[in-house]
């Protein structure tokens, strides 16, 4: 359901930029055609959605490799993960009751990039005030995985760790006004949404999120398939069965 979710969310924001669909505020290709946005160069042709760099593809590609490399490493202990997320610099606050703090916030488990203002400033109190984490207090947060206090699910923690490799390697779409948009139009569903009032660069960068959850979800599938078929084959051999290789 996610990922139909996700992908009709896709539709409907390409639709509107490229004005197929009958919206308080058109949008023609020409105007959309060769927006840049912090040196990435956005380009719409017919069904096409928004071409990318060179430069950002192969670095999409080092980023999903770097992912199955630290996924596979962790197999057998999945909180080597958290460690190699904290070798980076990256805060992990953990406690019982985060999941409830981050849904006042609109937020999930996993990966939360930087939140900035009265929002960050009431944040960075409540983790303080409930969790043995400290944060600096303060109206800007910095970038962190927030979780629960149990144990890892290795599956579940590669989607977060895939975006949160695009964000370390400066990919676009997850600074905190793209997030924002994000979430509202998600939260009201893929086809009921009004984006008449975002100009075509916040549109533009809607995709740039999306691109990041859409490219951490194959690699969530294909990981899944790789070791679940690993795990079948290794127990057809205890079993004395035959395989295909």
């Amino acid at each position: 359901m996610f990922i139909r979710k996700l992908l009709l969310f896709v539709k409907n924001i390409k639709n509107i930029i490229l004005g197929k669909k009958s919206d308080p505020i058109k949008y023609n290709e020409k105007i959309i055609k060769n927006i840049s946005r912090k040196g990435v160069k956005d380009c719409f042709t017919g069904d096409d959605s928004l071409s990318i760099s060179g430069k950002q593809k192969l670095l999409q590609s080092d980023i999903t490799k770097q992912a199955h490399s630290i996924i596979k490493g962790a197999l057998e202990n999945p909180e080597t993960l958290l460690d190699f997320i904290r070798s980076k610099g990256t805060v992990i606050v953990k406690f019982r009751y985060m999941d409830k703090i981050l849904n006042a916030f609109g937020d999930e488990e996993g990966f939360i990039p930087p939140k900035s203002g009265l929002k960050a400033l009431i944040f960075t109190l409540l983790i303080n005030s409930l969790s043995s984490s400290k944060l600096e207090v303060g109206f800007k947060t910095p970038a962190m995985f927030a979780l629960n206090d149990k144990p890892i699910n290795i599956y579940t923690l590669s989607h977060q760790l895939h975006l949160w490799l695009s964000y370390i390697n400066d990919l676009p779409g997850f600074d905190e006004k793209t997030m924002k948009n994000f979430k509202n139009f998600w939260n009201t569903g893929p086809n009921s949404q009004d984006i008449s009032f975002l100009s075509a660069e916040e549109m533009l960068s809607l995709k740039d999120i999306i691109a990041r959850e859409m490219e951490a979800l194959n690699f969530v599938k294909e990981m899944g398939r790789e070791f679940v078929g690993q795990k079948n084959s290794v127990q057809k051999l205890r079993e004395g069965k035959s395989i295909n290789l």
